[in-house]
């Protein structure tokens, strides 16, 4: 009721400021402007192109935006390698320069060593006077592995902060639309989203709907479902499905999406219809395998320019300024300096890692516990309400480990050796 509410009293149809929509047309251009930029200044370069799906960096900053409003302070998103370039750049604030120089191979030393888009980062965001904390994963090669991850980082993050209300931590996944119908760990993760112990109060799932799972493109050969997002239905999770073409619906369903997982504590998917310009990535040549599909897109305007066209003939905004707006996005890109406004150095969550790096798995690390410590963990898990008369074999164990916690002996003792009072410690 509350989703038909919000869609039919408007009639669907979105109301946007002349500000807003600018914003949103700036935000396409950073898109599409960083794309042509790499592809220009390092051709055939794999970087795994956003080009055709840009509205996803305007709804990625809607989302936050609208986050913060609803008390949002951390946002964790994980994300596969279509488009992270681009969220790198502009959404998280990541330097054009740092990026550059990954394409040209000049880092080394303290780096990981991975590919330039399985990169994660962090940095903080301004909405008004409010800071948010983005948080972008790194990502495996092993597809679709890190909605799980992103998920047990959003819950230890909720604990550490008590959040128990779930509204200060938000969870952001971003999927293919094969792989979210073809990867098991989807459906794993999403049978545990509502679960006590895993659930983090909604998370909000963004499909990445090019129409195309590498080189298969007929949904006869890519699943058993009308939608690719049906997978969602095991959850009854809504799923709202956008023009990727209208980034004024794409915002509004932002909005609507941050609103619902709010209010209900419940995973929402949106399904932003989209295609891919480009091959799989930059070396690959589509026409040879999708022609028909492939021709139609090569004719088709680009996402940026159909709304350019739109806000034009609306009076929002003239030819010189949609002009203007290109030209200075391409010359901030030369500076290499960071093109994102609301980026703002991480205060709360800044942390020095420099102690961390390039150490040796197999180096010694000190890691001592104080023992009273211990002991007085030891003595909590074996406390239990007098009222209670707990089951003959429990009490066997902890008749056993009493005398060890009074001897203090309690990493020596024989409680030790049995497995599930190791467990009962490490609950301690």
């Amino acid at each position: 009721m509350w989703l038909q509410n919000k869609l039919e009293g408007r009639l669907n149809q979105p109301l946007f400021t002349h500000e807003e929509k600018k914003n949103f047309l700036n935000e396409l251009t950073a898109a599409d402007g960083l794309e042509r930029y790499l592809g220009a200044k390092f051709p055939g370069a794999k970087r795994f192109s956003l080009e055709g799906s840009d509205a996803f960096i305007p709804l990625m900053k809607e989302i936050i935006r609208h986050a913060s409003k609803q008390g949002v302070k951390d946002v964790m998103m994980g994300m596969a390698h279509r488009g992270r370039l681009n969220m790198l750049v502009n959404v998280l604030g990541k330097k054009p320069k740092d990026l550059f120089d990954e394409f040209a191979g000049k880092h080394s030393g303290d780096r990981t060593g991975d590919v330039k888009y399985h990169q994660g980062f962090s940095s903080d965001f301004a909405v008004g006077e409010k800071h948010v904390h983005l948080t972008l994963a790194f990502n495996p090669s092993h597809l679709e592995i890190v909605s799980p991850v992103v998920i047990g980082a959003v819950r230890s993050r909720q604990t550490k902060k008590n959040d128990a209300e779930r509204s200060q931590v938000l969870a952001v996944t971003v999927h293919g639309d094969s792989a979210v119908a073809g990867q098991g760990v989807v459906q794993e993760t999403l049978n545990m989203s509502n679960a006590r112990g895993y659930t983090v109060g909604g998370t909000i799932r963004i499909v990445i709907n090019n129409q195309i799972g590498f080189t298969t493109s007929n949904p006869n050969d890519t699943r058993s479902t009308e939608y690719c997002t049906d997978i969602a239905k095991m959850i009854q999770a809504p799923i709202i499905h956008v023009n990727g073409d209208d980034p004024e619906a794409v915002a509004f369903v932002a909005r609507m999406a941050v609103e619902y997982r709010s209010l209900f504590k419940r995973d929402i998917f949106i399904d932003l219809i989209s295609y891919r310009r480009h091959g799989h990535n930059e070396a690959d040549e589509p026409l040879a395998t999708q022609p028909m599909m492939y021709s139609i897109i090569k004719k088709h305007p680009t996402p940026r320019e159909v709304y350019a066209a739109r806000l034009v003939k609306e009076g929002v905004i003239t030819e010189e300024q949609v002009i203007e707006m290109m030209n200075l996005y391409r010359d901030s890109l030369d500076n290499g300096e960071r093109v994102v406004a609301e980026w703002r150095e991480m205060d709360t969550a800044k942390m020095d890692w420099l102690q961390y790096l390039n150490y040796d798995w197999t180096s010694p690390y000190e890691s001592k516990f104080p023992q009273d410590r211990f002991i007085t963990l030891a003595k909590r898990v074996c406390e239990y309400p007098e009222s209670l008369r707990a089951h003959p074999r429990v009490e066997k164990f902890i008749m056993i480990a009493k005398p060890c916690i009074r001897a203090k002996n309690c990493l020596t003792g024989e409680w030790l050796k049995l497995w599930h009072m190791q467990l009962y410690l490490m609950r301690g």
